[in-house]
């Protein structure tokens, strides 16, 4: 159920809003109604609605300035008004949607059903992507952000992790960069692999270097300098 807040100066276009959602709109719940800037605010404040229907002139000022005050600047928001030349404004501010009145009922729909999606996917924890690792004590699994770099030595792999530990592994670089070149990671040398958000300084010069957030070294190839700066810049 979503909690609904109602902002317009007008009492029929409120009465009128109210009743096409509850008439045509599944599941929305109106918990209070304001007519003005301060009241909205407060409406707000008080109710915490999951959506804010809000009318562009209201009493006091206009719904902009009901914006500019939200606390919580993330807040679904959808502009209802007979204005339409505040559309790209309204757009700018992240509003969900921006209906006319007279309200379409296949829009106003729309609009809820995107304010549900978007709660959906706010409401969904992150997920922080990991890579599984085959070692002589089986498979172990690193998020890929503990990663700092990995160091490749032959047909082994050795991965360095912010926790000051090291985990050796039976394949090459090749197959890491592979897997990990999705993730920030850069082939900075044939011998290194790193996450570019681990790196604390760039050193230049000869025999240039990167240094890690743990104070380690790791090569910067000349081949490579120019893709890993161009690589850095954009991390």
């Amino acid at each position: 159920m979503l909690r609904a807040v109602i902002i317009d100066d007008e009492r029929k276009s409120r009465e009128n809003l109210e009743l096409l959602l509850e008439s045509f709109v599944q599941n929305v719940e109106i918990v209070g109604t304001a007519d003005g800037v301060i009241t909205g605010i407060s409406a707000i404040d008080l109710h915490k609605p999951d959506v804010v229907f809000l009318d562009i002139h209201l009493a006091n000022g206009d719904g902009f300035q009901v914006l500019e005050s939200l606390k919580n600047k993330e807040q679904n928001v959808i502009f209802v008004t007979g204005h339409e030349e505040h559309a790209v404004k309204a757009f700018r501010s992240d509003a969900v949607d921006y209906l006319l009145k007279p309200v379409c009922i296949e829009y106003l729909q729309g609009a809820v059903e995107r304010v549900r999606t978007r709660s959906t996917n706010e409401a969904k924890p992150e997920v922080k992507p990991q890579i599984s690792l085959s070692t002589n004590k089986g498979l172990q699994f690193l998020k890929t952000e503990d990663i700092l770099y990995c160091k490749g030595d032959g047909a082994y792999t050795y991965f360095f992790l912010k926790n000051g530990s090291r985990i050796t592994t039976s394949k090459n670089l090749k197959e890491y960069e592979n897997r990990l070149k999705d993730y920030n990671f850069f082939r900075s040398h044939k011998s290194y692999l790193v996450n570019l958000a681990e790196i604390k300084t760039y050193i230049r010069g000869e025999g240039s270097h990167a240094v890690m957030s743990n104070g380690d070294n790791v090569g910067v190839s000349k081949r490579r300098k120019d893709m890993f700066l161009a690589a850095l810049s954009s991390a």
